[in-house]
């Protein structure tokens, strides 16, 4: 091979199996053969973390780290080239090298996930009276938010009770670790039994409205909520297309104003009732105005040429940029279907379940 033959050449002439050959050169155990023959091997560059959290080591690093031990690398020198901390690498080498001896990357990258699990049950998963004083709040059609507040004043004194949110969602949406009766998602506003992610949702190929401003544009401190006279906007469609809703929600004072679109040309309408409904507050309480990217603000400069009014839409498929005002459009629906069961059905309607739309 030195001649310049191939492994499969070289051994043809040798009369040998290939395999043989290339156990000859590399060894058994593959670097550690050249590294017993006193022959260095290729050099190789430092794999930087893929997947998972850059905070663990990944197998590509266990990889490295292990062909650098085989030459006697020195931890320094490891963790340089992997952009680490020495202790990082020691650590390494003490947990996951059950004996002295040889660093295995693939034995240790399975005890480092097998011991990275939190073996903590959920809290709610092992507290019997929170759960059960969870499922009642949501069966008040509480929201999670709602609910997590009142824990602080149900249990003052005891943290470990105190609740984000997030947990209850995640004990209602996921099958792993659903801590409540079956099916009671149904207990949120929504009833919805999963959650889709922003990542899949679809966004259709639409053009912006002529000279239309867009939501990265808006100023920063309007974020903040600290000022009032920014608005949140958005319209809401009857059954069939042949009624709709328009709702404002202030961003500060979450102030809801809310009237009914009169039929005709839709965008001429919301011009007209967007100047009406705005004309009396102060200019100071009317500064902008955040919409989604619907037709029916086509005329969304004569609105800003009328009352000063800036208007900002938001990105395609991205309603949680209207937070305020999505979340008042769920609560005016679900108190729309509630007044309606309550209308037909009288007092059994606080019993029976509520779904938007």
């Amino acid at each position: 091979m030195k001649e310049g033959h191939s492994n499969r050449a070289a051994c043809k002439i040798l009369g040998i199996n290939p395999n043989t050959g290339h156990r000859w050169l590399h060894g058994r155990n593959g670097v550690e053969g050249l590294v017993q023959q006193g022959l260095d091997p290729r050099p190789r560059k430092a794999v930087p973390a893929t997947g998972g959290s850059s905070r663990y080591l990944s197998e590509d690093e266990r990889i490295f780290i292990a062909d650098r031990l085989l030459v006697r690398a020195s931890l320094q020198s490891i963790a340089r080239d992997l952009g680490r901390s020495p202790s990082t690498i020691s650590r390494e080498l003490a947990r996951n090298r059950p004996d002295s001896r040889r660093y295995h990357p693939f034995r240790a990258q399975k005890m480092a996930q097998k011991r990275r699990p939190r073996p903590r049950l959920a809290k709610l998963a092992g507290d019997d009276e929170l759960r059960q004083y969870v499922v009642e709040c949501l069966s008040k059609r509480w929201s999670p938010q709602q609910v997590c507040r009142a824990l602080k004043e149900r249990f003052p004194g005891e943290k470990h009770r105190h609740l984000a949110h997030e947990t209850v969602y995640r004990a209602l949406y996921h099958l792993s670790i659903r801590p409540v009766p079956a099916g009671s998602a149904r207990l949120l506003r929504s009833g919805k039994f999963s959650r889709r992610p922003r990542s899949r949702t679809k966004v259709k190929p639409r053009k912006y409205i002529a000279d239309a401003l867009k939501i990265g544009d808006r100023p920063a401190h309007i974020a903040t909520r600290k000022e009032a006279g920014h608005w949140e906007g958005d319209l809401i469609m009857g059954k069939g297309n042949k009624s709709a809703i328009v709702t404002l929600v202030e961003r500060s004072s979450r102030l809801l104003i809310a009237f009914a679109l009169r039929p005709g040309n839709r965008s001429d309408n919301m011009r007209d009732q967007l100047i009406e409904a705005l004309r009396v507050l102060p200019a100071t309480l009317r500064r902008t105005l955040t919409w989604d990217r619907g037709s029916e603000m086509a005329k969304h400069a004569e609105v800003t040429a009328a009352l000063g009014t800036l208007v900002y839409f938001c990105d395609p498929a991205s309603p949680w940029q209207r937070a305020s005002n999505e979340n008042a459009n769920g609560l005016l629906e679900w108190s729309l279907n509630v007044g309606l069961l309550i209308k037909r059905y009288g007092g059994r309607a606080c019993g029976r379940g509520i779904r938007r739309g």
